[in-house]
């Protein structure tokens, strides 16, 4: 097993992450659309902060926390935790490359924001495509618990709205 670090992403990591995240893509479809500036992408207005796993010095996985008003279903997931929206914060930009599937990555990606001192308290929220795959089966292994589900806001390459799943943290 190569040694993981997980690591505060830093704009020297961005092109890595971005190379990551074109191989996730070309295995995956994830993201469905590849975004004319992956970097951009990577670096959406409300983030609080990001992180990078690192395998033997690789980028291998990303993921960061977001405010949580762009999350599917916020509305329900902020009634579930109790909480209001700014008492959240959004999972996103979670992927781990091909290569690096079956050692933990993003088990310790969401472990490490979990304790992240910018959590601030808020309670993590997200919001994944419903198509059973391993996106979901993780989360639920993880035991998040399932709020909300529906049609994305946002369409794919066929110009039709996914059906999204949005969940809350266990803790």
């Amino acid at each position: 097993m190569p040694d993981l670090v997980i690591a505060q992403r830093h704009t020297a990591h961005l092109d890595r992450v971005a190379e990551a995240l074109r191989q996730v893509h070309e295995a995956d479809r994830y993201p469905m659309v590849w975004p004319d500036d992956p970097v951009a992408w990577l670096c959406p207005a409300g983030t609080i902060g990001a992180w990078v796993a690192l395998a033997d010095g690789v980028v291998v996985g990303h993921v960061m926390l977001v405010a949580a008003d762009g999350v599917e279903h916020v509305d329900q997931l902020a009634a579930a935790a109790r909480a209001s929206v700014a008492g959240l914060a959004g999972v996103s930009r979670l992927f781990v490359t091909p290569k690096a599937r079956g050692i933990r990555v993003a088990t310790a990606l969401l472990e490490r924001i979990e304790d992240s001192p910018v959590r601030r308290g808020r309670r993590l929220v997200l919001d994944v495509v419903d198509d059973g795959g391993p996106a979901v089966r993780l989360y639920e292994r993880l035991g998040w618990t399932r709020v909300a589900e529906g049609p994305a806001g946002w369409t794919g390459p066929d110009g039709a709205h996914p059906p999204v799943a949005s969940y809350l943290c266990p803790r």
